[in-house]
């Protein structure tokens, strides 16, 4: 059977009918004539291209803007598909060659090219209304030249398959009837054509008569019609087609941005010999085309090579014939008398007598023809046998060609990657300098992984008006398709650069790429090696496959070669273009549902700490899996559960809430039961964050819904946890009835481990209440239990706090041998909230020794630990610490700045005995500085704000230092009856403590002078 039976065709328009009549008319009987031949196809490659071209038609017909433009391309695709088919009308797949099923592929996936960018056309038409004005007008400008393009793209489709079928019918005599011939060689332009026929013929070559002709009579007999142009066209490519190739006219140098030291290695390496052959890799869009130009343009360069420096834009090189016309036409050679260009081409370079270069810029194109590798690997190494020629490839990929029989000059340049921030910045404010300054830039740049062409781009998109911050949001709203708006080829459309490297030879050619490509793509964090057989069942041979998209650079490695990554635009693109598949998505989920859950448990349990370290390195990941499935799979429980797990880990890495958040709502949609613990997960890691009151609410919510599921530990647990925020907010009395109620609670059902945390929980409260003696019996009988539990991180909670007993006993050995012991147990359990809390307890020790650098030291390297894990009561704490120490080194104006920022944290807390802190050391500065009225204001501001918060230690401490401080200035002003006074009162406080010794004995002192000076005074008058 033929490749199709024709059906009866309908009767013929007259010839004698207008050139000028519309051919939609006739579009839609092709239409019809095209879906039977679909139909009646048995050969898929044929049927597929069919199929295609159909699809552009009827898109095209839809769009309702651009129409003449749209009515055009319609032309070109019915044209040129009746003409392909009826060439091929009655031969079998067997008689059809290879080179010219290869051919009618590549004419399929231009048509897949066209039909890719016509969608992006037909979505905007649909959003232009709502857009700003100036984006709607380049869009309006940019799709005529989409559409223009498109056009364009055909016409060259149907040159570079006249090519092909001009070298099968030479050598093998197919399609020796002279209709056929003509019929693939009627929209060309020959030199022998005189300039009368020249006026038929539109700019790209093709003629509208020829189109309108094709159309209206194609469905009859085409050949009648083509007699004429086909004698002149036959026997060879036509003038017109070697007019249409693309310039070699050496491109200038480009703006270029980070670059510089690379480039300066190329030029290191071609100049390094007569003869050097370089291949410069990397993904698409990353700036290989840039690189090579600039080192062309580079004066050494210049000065080696001069005029003879040749550019080959491989990207039209479709076929070996055009791929040899291209070099030919940039070496500037007359057209071809043999049948042999390569050996012209060869020939010319050896016989030049000149040292030559060329530069082969996106071989890929070339190398990846089908069937054709090891013919262009000669090729390429008869060009390198070449004594006087040097070239260069720029190349998509990691690999080098024909390295079998190519010695490439050593050592080999790396594959390009992503820019630096600074040379990022540079590059997108070139293009949009309004841009400067905003602080969403290095944002947006870290999202397109700073990708030069994406840079480029979305620079683009700002320089006509956009705002950084709208482009920002607009990225994680569109992704990739947000840059593939401008232009239409790879160097201004990212998902036409992206696609290139998706329809790579080694790419088409394993089953497997593309599938593992689309898991990659989920895991925006890069997959680990260890974890992909876990991740990819689905997939056995995702080694090789692995190994191909490595070789296409649509992955690659971290530096320690543990981690496969995409970048952000591919990984973007893959999503939109190749969603996983449903089987390989729930395998992928369960693989991190199962990560996640190790996450359940506490710091110091076995399983819990050898589940930190891979945890820790899946962070994103885990946020994006967890997040979708929450939105998106069938079963929501497991999600939810693998949300409060991955939660609870965060609690003692680095607190956050989006995951649990999110859980929460969906449980509340759904009805769940796990909602109590989602609640009580979430109310826990916003007590690590400072955030009381909506912590408070959470806890209390999900109190009561484990009761009611007759849970009763976990409802004792959210009783402490609230007890400990009490605590926090120093409403002491309030948190030890809460704590001692979870310890019945937990006493009730043998739950030893809560009831010694509640133990432990009042040792604490004790210590910050000034109940010494009472703190440390608690916290003696808390080590004993954790102990026999085996809880050491449990036995350092109780250590670090009864160091801070000791210090304010003024037992400091005592004090930093237990902050030293409970350092190294956080230490060894990687819990470093403990970390730095012993630190700040070092700190404290250090300054009521008057060792001031050291006590900084330790405050700042505590802070650095409580900013990274976001802990806000820490921040402030250690900046409290800083401040002091900061004053008593007499730097005044940086503890003024210290203690203001200070201040601000408590505010955002809403802790009233650290504003009140700030205000009495505000109070100090001024006195230190001679200003004693401002000074008198502030430290009574702060002395009424630690009475009406008088709960504890601090607050009574507070007072007494005020009173110090008063009572000196007064004494400076002669007030000497109200200094003794407050003197008196701040003596007494001191002379409780141990650590306040010192401040006791400042206070007799004054108390003495102001008592000499009164009695001087009395003895005068």
């Amino acid at each position: 059977m033929g490749i199709f039976s024709s059906p009866k065709l309908p009767k013929s328009p007259s010839r004698l009918e207008s050139a000028g009549v519309a051919t939609l008319g006739g579009v839609q009987v092709s239409l019809t004539l095209l879906e039977k031949l679909m139909d009646g196809t048995p050969i898929p490659f044929v049927k597929g291209a069919i199929g295609t071209a159909l699809e552009i038609i009827k898109l095209a017909k839809g769009i309702q803007s651009d129409k003449e433009d749209c009515d055009n391309l319609i032309k070109c695709t019915t044209s040129l598909l009746i003409v392909i088919l009826d060439s091929l009308k009655g031969r079998t797949e067997e008689q059809i060659p290879t080179h010219i099923k290869q051919a009618v592929e590549r004419l399929s996936t231009n048509f897949q090219e066209v039909l890719d960018e016509l969608r992006i056309i037909d979505r905007r038409t649909g959003k232009q209304s709502s857009m700003r004005m100036a984006r709607a007008i380049l869009y309006h400008f940019d799709n005529s030249e989409k559409l223009k393009g498109c056009s364009s793209k055909l016409d060259w489709a149907i040159n570079e398959f006249q090519a092909s079928l001009d070298i099968v019918s030479r050598g093998s005599g197919f399609f020796t009837d002279d209709c056929t011939i003509g019929c693939f060689q009627s929209g060309f332009v020959s030199e022998g054509l005189g300039a009368s026929r020249r006026t038929a013929y539109g700019a790209n070559g093709v003629t509208t008569r020829t189109r309108q002709t094709v159309l209206q009579t194609g469905q009859v007999k085409i050949q009648d019609e083509l007699v004429e142009i086909r004698e002149v066209m036959k026997g060879k490519i036509s003038g017109n087609a070697l007019q249409s190739l693309p310039s070699t006219v050496m491109p200038s140098s480009p703006r270029i941005f980070g670059r510089q030291s690379y480039i300066n290695k190329v030029v290191q390496l071609l100049l390094s010999a007569i003869s050097t052959h370089l291949v410069i890799l990397g993904p698409g869009g990353i700036g290989k085309t840039s690189v090579a130009l600039s080192t062309v343009h580079d004066s050494r360069v210049i000065e080696r090579f001069g005029i003879y420096r040749r550019w080959v834009p491989c990207e039209q090189a479709t076929s070996l014939p055009l791929f040899f016309e291209l070099i030919a036409k940039s070496l500037g050679l007359p057209p071809s008398t043999t049948n042999d260009r390569f050996s012209e081409i060869v020939a010319a370079l050896e016989e030049s007598g000149v040292l030559q270069f060329v530069l082969f810029d996106n071989f890929e194109t070339i190398w990846d023809l089908e069937g054709e590798q090891s013919a262009i690997a000669n090729i390429l190494a008869r060009l390198a046998s070449i004594p006087s020629l040097s070239f260069i490839l720029t190349m998509r990929g990691i690999q080098h060609p024909a390295s079998n029989l190519i010695d490439w000059t050593s050592p080999r340049l790396p594959p390009l990657t992503p820019l630096e921030m600074d040379p990022a910045q540079e590059a997108f404010l070139k293009i949009s300098p309004d841009s400067e300054g905003d602080d969403n830039l290095p944002e947006l740049l870290r999202e397109l992984d700073c990708m030069p062409l994406a840079i480029t781009l979305m620079a683009k998109l700002a320089e006509v008006g956009e705002t950084v911050a709208e482009l920002l949001s607009q990225w994680k709203q569109e992704q990739v398709k947000l840059l593939s708006q401008p232009g239409g080829d790879r160097t201004s459309s990212i998902e036409v650069s992206i696609r290139l490297s998706l329809t790579s030879l080694p790419v088409r050619t394993n089953a497997d790429a593309i599938p593992l490509l689309s898991i990659l793509a989920r895991l925006p964090g890069g997959a680990s090696l260890t974890q992909l057989p876990t991740i990819c069942p689905s997939i056995p041979g995702w080694k090789a496959a692995l190994r191909v998209l490595r070789t296409a650079a649509l992955v690659y490695d971290s530096p320690d070669k543990t981690v496969v990554r995409i970048l952000s635009p591919i990984r973007s693109y893959v999503l939109l273009h190749h969603p996983i598949a449903e089987g390989p998505l729930q395998d992928l989920r369960t693989a991190y549902y199962d990560l996640a859950n190790k996450g359940r448990g506490y710091t110091g349990e076995p399983e819990f700490d050898n589940a930190v370290a891979d945890l820790s390195k899946e962070e994103i990941n885990l946020d994006t899996i967890i997040l979708d499935a929450l939105k998106n799979a069938v079963n929501k429980e497991d999600a939810i559960t693998a949300a409060f797990s991955y939660t609870n880990y965060l609690s003692f890495a680095q607190p956050r809430v989006n995951v649990i958040e999110r859980a929460i709502q969906v449980a509340r949609d759904t009805g769940s039961d796990l909602l109590a613990t989602c609640l009580q997960c979430y109310g826990d890691t916003l007590r690590y964050q400072s955030q009381y009151d909506v912590a408070s609410l959470a806890l209390e919510e999900a109190r009561d819904r484990q009761f009611q599921l007759g849970n009763k530990t976990n409802s004792a647990y959210c009783s402490m946890l609230i007890g400990e925020i009490l605590r926090a907010q120093n409403k002491y009395v309030e948190a030890c009835s809460r704590v001692e109620e979870a310890e019945y609670l937990f006493l009730e059902i043998h739950e030893q481990n809560g009831a010694t945390n509640c133990r432990f929980l009042l040792g604490y409260i004790y210590e910050a209440q000034g109940k010494l003696e009472s703190a440390k019996s608690t916290l003696e009988e808390a080590i004993s239990r954790y102990a026999e539990l085996q809880d050491q991180v449990g036995v350092a909670s109780c250590l670090l706090t009864l160091g801070k007993v000791y210090r304010t006993q003024g037992q400091y050995e005592a004090a930093y041998s237990a902050a030293e012991e409970a350092k190294s147990i956080y230490i060894k359990f990687r819990v470093l909230q403990g970390v730095a809390n012993t630190l700040l307890l070092f700190g404290d020790i250090h300054f009521d020794r008057c060792q001031y650098s050291e006590a900084y030291s330790a405050a700042a390297e505590a802070r650095a630990i409580y900013v990274k894990r976001g802990d806000k009561l820490g921040i402030a704490l250690s900046l409290s610490s800083m401040g002091n120490i900061i004053f008593k080194q007499e730097r005044y104006v940086e503890a003024q700045r210290c203690t203001e920022e200070t201040k601000d944290e408590w505010v955002k807390l809403g802790n009233n005995v650290g504003i009140a802190n700030c205000w009495r050391l505000f109070g100090d500065i001024y006195w230190m500085k001679g200003e004693y009225d401002e000074a008198c204001c502030r430290l009574e501001e702060a002395k009424s704000l630690f009475a009406k918060h008088n709960n504890g230690l601090n607050s009574s401490l507070g007072i007494a230092d005020c009173n110090s401080s008063l009572g000196k200035i007064f004494r400076l002003q002669g007030q000497y009856d109200n200094a003794i006074k407050l003197l008196e009162e701040a003596r007494m406080t001191y002379s409780t403590l141990g650590s306040k010794e010192k401040d006791a004995a400042e206070c007799t002192e004054e108390i003495a002078l102001a008592l000499q000076a009164l009695g001087s005074r009395e003895h005068a008058d």
